[in-house]
């Protein structure tokens, strides 16, 4: 799916420049907002994975931009086009400081640099993960990391029994549940389909598949062990 991006640039002339150097990227889909009215239009209706602002302030009310930024709360996805005077100055400490930014003038190829490097960090600050004994679990990826330095792959089902078991808590969740979750209540999918990829799951995470420490039977189901 394209990463869609907006950018904010009171020069028609220049952001005619900039989109199509952030287009040329195919996996980039970009719209440009030339006003502050635009800019807070295509916010509201749309969702973006990145926001790109020019900080030339000629044409707009930086104070107004900054309150909508505040108050709508997406300042982490914003890479800023600066030059050195802002670089230097108040709004930059207040502002812009914990963003990430760009100082102009630069090599427009540069930018896609900057974008790739920018979404990059917004995808691992957002990504989601579950500490289980010694793994770290994440499920959009589908794998298990020990370590930092060993990832374990897992399937979709695997991945989706994993995420049942840790909405459930430290309350076990019975096999019927389960398949009913897992499997959308699918009539064809027994006991044995589940304990097959239970087993599975425990030859790639237990130390000893026998002896199960981290996916535990319990009262007729299953749970994750809170050690």
């Amino acid at each position: 799916m394209k990463k869609k991006i907006l950018l904010f640039e009171p020069s028609i002339v220049l952001g005619k420049t900039l989109i199509n150097q952030i287009s040329a990227k195919s996996d980039f889909k970009v719209m440009v907002a030339n006003s502050l009215t635009d800019f807070k239009v295509n916010i509201t209706n749309l969702t973006f994975d990145l926001i790109i602002i020019d900080m030339d302030q000629n044409g707009y009310d930086f104070k107004l931009l900054s309150d909508f930024i505040n108050e709508n709360m997406f300042g982490a996805n914003i890479l800023y086009l600066i030059n050195e005077n802002t670089y230097q100055s108040t709004i930059f400490e207040q502002t812009i400081g914990k963003s990430a930014f760009l100082i102009k003038p630069f090599r427009v190829s540069y930018l896609d640099k900057k974008v790739l490097e920018t979404l990059a960090k917004i995808s691992n600050a957002n990504e989601v993960f579950h500490k289980i004994g010694p793994f770290v679990f994440f499920p959009n990826r589908r794998i298990m990391a020990l370590d930092g330095n060993m990832d374990i792959e897992l399937t979709e089902k695997e991945t989706n029994i994993l995420k049942c078991l840790i909405n459930s808590g430290n309350e076990p969740i019975e096999k019927e549940e389960l398949l009913k979750q897992v499997w959308n209540y699918n009539s064809d999918v027994t006991t044995n389909t589940l304990e097959t990829h239970i087993y599975r799951l425990r030859q790639k995470l237990e130390i000893n598949s026998t002896i199960p420490r981290l996916i535990i039977s319990k009262s007729g189901g299953f749970k994750l062990s809170s050690h």
